[in-house]
């Protein structure tokens, strides 16, 4: 089963005991409900799960069974039919909105797996559901974006943080932990992902160091100047060419005394620019 789904089947599990409550969840998941010419409501959910549910709930509110063919529900109550048209969502407590958007994301939201990423978002068919959801989730705090689909709009959030306070709202506290965990877990590999570029930046330097050294004193050999060398320098020399695979580190620990990464470095430069100024011919 998928997250979205998985998140789905946690905010049924908990659906709300109080009758207001009960009417708003209700009313969202019936958010895209739309009527027919005769009167009837008619609503299309892709979810087993969401389509259950909604029989369950009107059911248990309106003593009548819906009419399901596939992933269409049809529901023929005339009370139904005026308490969708009539009037707008009715909130009688301070849980009742959230209910509501319990609700709604079982019939009109998806939320992309935290593993692959951050969205969270509610599909609407009209302009009215949408004007209402998006001002309902800015009272919550929440400011969605909003987009076209050719079936109407796409309210939604791309930000974890603002996800993680929305399923922290809707009570899906098993969803919250899995994102929060994706998340350390995609911050970790992320560190590691900096740490081991970092790593192979450092020894592809060091490699191209290296070579550079070593064409120099190749060159600085092959003019037979190395005796014009410094005694330092030619130590240097002598080392880097008998070690030509070891690190600046393990290199700088093989002289006698022994020197620092830094000093090594130093050495290694005045050596590539006596072979550079013995090419142009500057001694």
């Amino acid at each position: 089963m998928n997250y979205s789904l998985q998140l789905k089947e946690e905010l049924i599990a908990g659906a709300p005991r109080r009758a207001c409550c009960k009417k708003a969840y209700f009313r969202g998941l019936f958010l895209n409900a739309a009527q027919t010419k005769g009167g009837a409501i008619v609503l299309s959910l892709s979810s087993l799960a969401a389509r259950q549910e909604c029989a369950r709930v009107y059911r248990e509110l309106y003593r009548s069974e819906a009419l399901i063919d596939a992933g269409t529900m049809l529901f023929s109550s005339e009370r139904l039919y005026r308490d969708l048209t009539d009037t707008a969502p009715a909130f009688c407590c301070e849980r009742c909105a959230v209910h509501f958007l319990r609700g709604a994301f079982v019939s009109a939201g998806s939320v992309t797996d935290p593993e692959k990423g951050y969205h969270l978002e509610f599909k609407v068919y009209e302009e009215e559901e949408r004007a209402f959801l998006t001002s309902l989730l800015l009272q919550n705090g929440w400011q969605a974006k909003s987009r076209i689909h050719r079936a109407g709009f796409g309210v939604y959030f791309k930000n974890s943080a603002v996800i993680e306070e929305i399923l922290s709202a809707l009570g899906a506290n098993n969803a919250l932990f899995a994102l929060m965990n994706a998340k350390i877990a995609r911050g970790i590999r992320n560190e590691e992902n900096r740490a081991t570029n970092c790593v192979a930046k450092n020894i592809s330097k060091s490699v191209a160091a290296s070579g550079r050294a070593l064409e120099a004193i190749a060159a600085i050999r092959e003019a037979a100047r190395l005796d014009a060398l410094p005694q330092e320098l030619r130590e240097t020399a002598s080392l880097r060419e008998e070690n030509a695979d070891a690190s600046l580190s393990d290199l700088a620990k093989l002289h006698n005394p022994p020197l620092t990464k830094s000093g090594l470095n130093h050495r290694l430069q005045k050596i590539i620019a006596f072979s550079d100024a013995l090419q142009n011919k500057e001694f």
